[in-house]
């Protein structure tokens, strides 16, 4: 069974690099985990320590019974899940925070993405405007993607996976006269293009983001795991669209638990992703479930390596931060430790802009929230050494954490049923008997149950209603609709 959070301890950061009179403020460094739904950034150059502050950080959030979603872009954090030791750098400073071997320790991981279980959705959860974007859609193609989903709706058709939307690009090329009375002139031209990058996204292995089961949100609220997900194989376009995806169904599906709550804490690396050319309709809604998701008990951290990377109204709402070294030898880097300085409370004792050109590895700038919400001064800390291992784990050590997880039977097989897809293809055989059906290769096979009949029996039934709740998730939350 999951732990019950421990919000009353708080997470000491680093050791001040200041004198002991200026390192009497006893609290100074630390994170209280109570205003952990206020947000947070780490911020630094490339090698300069966030990821082994990340690592920390999040061990622990879980040493505390507190749920934690990590994104791993480059595939180095899997070692979390194995006892630390193998730096030499991370053994050097033991003595310094009165450590010793002892410390070393492993955590309980469940490993998504690469190597792990699939994070699924479905396109009818995703819907048409990120389907959109993340096919890098222009406007005229854009309109053609809501009106394919319109005639999903209207035909009754489910999607429920990636060949499901195939197919449905292909039936209404096929039908664009008898579609033309309803849903007026459909481009050749614009389908061909939209099927073109969707072909060569699948190429690049989108499609596993779509199927079934779909990720249920509470399997990430187990408060005895540390879930990671590994995105190093995902294109900056598909990662983007599913750290919007996930912060959307949170915000819609997770209740109320009021301020002081804290259900789970969201870490995405490379944040910039989340925002490159995202319009201002969706960087609006964006902006507006960072503030609100609070009050659902989640908290975010922001990795970037330049606080411009995030957009201003949401930067002002991240009250936690940890800015490790920026190097500042252009322009544009020169505002940036400008725009990083001057978001610290100020310390008479440092002089924030210059500190973070001169702070060295594993060195940052800290502020984190008092008991009030208040920002503390600013402090230079040495960072705490991670328990965990460096090195990610291998390939027998992931099979064995893999295993050992208790959502690995649930999501480790994919389903596959009833959908556009089959509802397309028998509608072909019937209009054309002499046809052949074209064979698709079945992950399970399984009878389905009575329940999946009389599921399917009822989506033939209802599928104009159930056709209308295609937007549930994402553009639900994002248009600020409640259901």
């Amino acid at each position: 069974m999951p732990l019950q959070p421990d919000l009353s301890q708080p997470i000491s950061l680093g050791k001040n690099k200041l004198t002991e009179a200026a390192a009497g403020q006893s609290n100074t460094g630390q994170l209280l985990p109570q205003m952990l739904n206020r947000h947070g950034l780490i911020c630094g150059a490339t090698g300069t320590g966030k990821t082994v502050t990340l690592r920390y950080l999040t061990e622990q959030l879980s040493a505390r019974g507190i749920a934690t979603l990590v994104t791993d872009l480059k595939g180095d954090l899997s070692g979390l899940g194995a006892a630390g030791g193998d730096s030499e750098k991370v053994r050097e400073r033991l003595p310094l925070f009165d450590l010793d071997e002892r410390y070393f320790r492993a955590f309980r991981l469940t490993l998504w993405g690469a190597g792990g279980l699939p994070m699924r959705t479905t396109p009818s959860e995703l819907g048409p405007e990120l389907i959109g974007r993340m096919l890098h859609l222009n406007d005229n193609q854009q309109g053609l993607m809501q009106l394919l989903f319109r005639i999903a709706d209207q035909q009754g058709l489910l999607l429920l996976d990636w060949k499901d939307l195939l197919a449905l690009i292909d039936y209404a090329d096929q039908n664009r006269k008898g579609l033309l009375a309803e849903f007026g002139t459909i481009s050749a031209a614009s389908l061909g293009a939209i099927k073109r990058k969707y072909l060569a996204l699948e190429l690049q292995g989108a499609d596993a983001l779509f199927g079934e089961p779909a990720l249920d949100l509470h399997d990430l609220i187990d408060s005895d795991t540390i879930h990671l997900l590994d995105a190093s194989d995902m294109q900056p376009a598909v990662y983007g669209i599913l750290l919007l995806w996930l912060l959307a169904e949170l915000y819609e599906n997770l209740p109320e638990v009021g301020d002081r709550q804290l259900r789970l804490v969201l870490f995405f690396d490379e944040a910039h992703l989340l925002f490159d050319d995202l319009p201002k309709n969706l960087r609006e809604q964006v902006e507006r479930i960072v503030k609100l998701i609070r009050s659902r008990g989640v908290g975010i951290f922001f990795i970037t390596q330049n606080p411009l990377d995030i957009p201003e109204d949401i930067l002002a709402q991240l009250g936690n931060r940890v800015q490790h070294a920026l190097r500042a030898y252009t322009p544009n880097e020169q505002r940036a430790v400008r725009a990083a300085a001057n978001s610290f409370r100020a310390n008479p004792e440092i002089d924030t802009a210059q500190a973070i050109g001169e702070l060295g590895v594993g060195e940052a700038l800290v502020s984190c929230l008092d008991e009030s919400g208040v920002p503390q001064p600013v402090s230079r800390l040495l960072i705490h050494p991670p328990a965990s291992r460096l090195t990610p784990l291998d390939n027998r050590e992931r099979k064995v954490v893999m295993h050992d997880s208790p959502l690995h039977s649930k999501y480790s097989q994919k389903l596959d049923r009833d959908s556009a897809y089959e509802q397309l293809q028998r509608r072909r055989a019937q209009a054309e008997p002499g046809a052949s059906q074209v064979s698709k290769p079945r992950v399970t096979t399984s009878k389905p149950s009575a329940l999946e009949k009389s599921f399917d029996k009822m989506a033939a039934s209802f599928g104009r209603q159930i056709g209308r709740e295609l937007m549930r998730g994402i553009m639900g939350a994002l248009t600020g609709r409640k259901r």
